[in-house]
């Protein structure tokens, strides 16, 4: 993102005043944001936004309105990091970074978030650093960054890579990159700290992600969704500056749109351009927005010292009744109150209470205190009761996160990872992802995947069923996936048992199964008969593969009798792989009575990948000339249908 800013008129006089950069001001233009909204952030923001919609609808629905006696706030860490000169003097002062931060409390309660300090502030003490070069994170971070919080670096002069001063910038993608760089003086004015932390929380400036180009946004609001900042009660901006907004906090220019309509833009919006005394407010849909995208991706925020997090013995169960024990054992509280249904009623004031629920799903809210603070926080839909999966099917419509309908998403590394609902592509581009739900047929369907952008290679996800009565000897389950992508890690499928899980209850799929985004579903079932007369949850666990373009997605999941349908279930039993053991260089499959196109994977007994690809001729050979001699499987699937095979090479 290009800056046209004009470079400070005295830095070169601050560069051989190296032992008072903290001290002494900087003599410059007024300097603007530096956060660049990257193409990375924007397809992220993409990818979870039926799940951001959610908590979008619940913000307006349920929690708006100052006098809510409902609403909940969420208590936000910060660790903040100031930078002295290298003999401790200079820096930002306690009473400033206090006034910021009670500042930052008055804007962002619309928002149902606060903000508080984690521990005690971090000085930093280095010449150098005092004169910071956005890029340059790494020369503090190894050393003077927490996880899990949201660190402000608080610094005295902040350019970008064009040695342009810059008020500061923000990064919020992944865990590791909790991070917002801020000049000092512009922590202290009132707005643009505040605006760094929306950038934070996914908000994008309102002229839109580009700044060297006009916004594209129309004046009439017809594109607002998609164009500009992507939110439509902010109006569409030019761009804003001190040379179209006068003393008076009024708009003067002259500039029109794309349908020659003269703009009207908010001056006073604080994501805008604006001068930055006018910047005092947030618009209803960009507070609904952070606070969606706290909920759906930051809420892992947690200070380790003094926090709302709690443990409970159990949190679901497929019976009528639950007796949850919870426990919060951080060590700084003095006073705990449990809501344990959030409903905005106190239900116990004790360190570990316990609670009996009838059947349902609940949040839980805790809030609590010691002599100098209070936070609290909400764990939405964390118990479940007596929820019981549709006997039939399960397609997913309707669902708005994937935890919906006694459904659990759980981000078992805790890094990112997760299960969301979604319609159409999962991406922008056509890298990785189904480009519609399984049964759609034309229509905007819904279906679960695991997003893979933004966390690591090797992190777990799992997607959870409500309780499956196996009532039968001769039941399966059925679901539809989609595996494709340059990246794809591993699908895996558990069965839970009053005796715990049982893992990988049909081999696990590994790599990419189809060959084009626009491939179909493809089936697969799991035998229930051994689980007759018990009640057992299935988990799908999915294991992010190298890169992002790496999605795993799952739709149309249903119970059923295993005769059922079984000339098409079966439409490959009759396959015939030749010669095995293998003799030659090359290996046949005939498949009598199904598609032309047939996708294989062959993987040795741990299940790591040597061979895959697509067949579209029966007569095509594969060729098995790089395996070593040993037991293999082959993987075959069909539209239809998937079998597997051993192999003896």
């Amino acid at each position: 993102m290009n800056i046209f800013i004009t470079k400070p008129k005295f830095l070169f006089f601050s560069i051989f005043l190296s032992t008072a950069y903290c001290i002494s001001g900087q003599n410059e233009a007024e300097p603007s944001c530096g956060t660049t909204t990257s193409a990375e952030s924007l397809e992220y923001i993409h990818s979870i936004k039926p799940q951001i919609k959610k908590y979008e609808q619940e913000f307006a629905f349920s929690k708006s309105g100052k006098n809510n006696t409902h609403r909940i706030i969420n208590s936000i860490p910060i660790k903040a990091h100031i930078i002295r000169s290298s003999n401790g003097s200079g820096g930002l002062s306690t009473s400033d970074l206090y006034n910021a931060i009670e500042n930052l409390n008055s804007i962002y309660a619309d928002a149902f978030m606060e903000f508080f300090l984690c521990d005690d502030i971090n000085y930093i003490d280095d010449d150098i650093l005092c004169h910071f070069k956005k890029g340059n994170e790494s020369g503090f971070k190894e050393k003077n960054y927490t996880s899990g919080l949201i660190n402000i670096y608080f610094i005295n002069y902040v350019e970008n890579t064009s040695e342009e001063s810059i008020c500061g910038y923000s990064n919020n993608i992944g865990r590791d990159n909790d991070i917002i760089i801020m000049k000092n003086s512009c922590a202290t004015n009132g707005s643009s700290l505040a605006h760094e932390l929306g950038h934070f929380f996914s908000l994008v400036h309102t002229h839109g992600p580009d700044n060297g180009n006009m916004t594209t946004e129309l004046v009439d609001g017809s594109n607002c969704d998609t164009d500009g900042d992507g939110i439509c009660d902010t109006p569409a901006d030019p761009k804003l500056s001190s040379n179209n907004v006068n003393n008076f906090c009024e708009f003067t220019g002259i500039e029109t749109d794309a349908n020659g309509h003269t703009f009207n833009p908010d001056t006073g919006n604080l994501m805008s351009y604006s001068r930055k005394s006018c910047r005092n407010h947030f618009t209803s849909q960009q507070l609904a927005r952070m606070y969606a995208f706290y909920q759906t991706t930051k809420n892992y925020l947690a200070c380790s010292s003094f926090n709302a997090n709690f443990s409970a013995d159990v949190s679901t169960t497929c019976e009528e009744t639950l007796t949850v024990n919870f426990s919060n054992n951080c060590a700084n509280v003095t006073n705990w109150q449990w809501d344990v249904d959030s409903d905005g009623i106190v239900d116990y004031t004790n360190q570990n209470p316990s609670h009996t629920y009838d059947a349902g799903i609940y949040d839980v809210t805790l809030t609590v205190s010691n002599k100098s603070k209070t936070i609290k926080k909400t764990f939405s839909k964390f118990i479940k009761v007596g929820t019981e999966i549709d006997q039939k099917q399960e397609d997913f419509e309707g669902f708005e996160i994937a935890g919906d309908n006694g459904w659990t998403a759980v981000d078992v590394s805790n890094n990112g990872y997760n299960w969301y609902s979604n319609s159409g592509k999962t991406t922008s581009g056509n890298a990785t992802g189904p480009l519609n739900d399984n049964t759609s047929e034309g229509a905007i369907g819904t279906y679960i995947y695991a997003e893979a952008s933004g966390v690591s290679p090797g992190d777990v996800a799992e997607f959870i069923s409500p309780c499956i009565n196996v009532t039968t000897s001769n039941t399966k389950l059925e679901f539809s996936y989609h595996m494709f992508g340059g990246n794809i890690g591993e699908l895996h499928v558990d069965i839970e048992t009053n005796d715990g899980y049982i893992n990988d209850v049909i081999p696990a799929l590994y790599g990419s199964q189809h060959a084009n985004q626009s491939d179909p579903f493809l089936k697969q079932s799991v035998n229930l008969s051994s689980y007759e007369n018990q009640t057992i949850k299935v988990r799908f666990r999915a294991i992010r593969g190298a890169s992002w373009d790496g999605d795993i997605a799952i739709d149309d999941i249903s119970i059923k009798s295993i005769d059922e349908n079984q000339d098409t279930s079966n439409s490959l039993a009759n396959t015939k792989i030749y010669p095995n053991p293998i003799t030659s260089t090359t290996l046949y499959i005939k498949a009598i009575n199904s598609e032309d196109v047939i996708n294989y994977q062959i993987a040795n007994l741990v299940g790591q990948v040597f061979l895959s690809g697509t067949l579209r001729n029966q007569n095509q050979p594969i060729d098995v000339s790089s395996l070593s001699s040993g037991t293999y499987f082959l993987t075959i699937s069909s539209v239809n249908s998937r079998i597997i095979k051993k192999i003896i090479k």
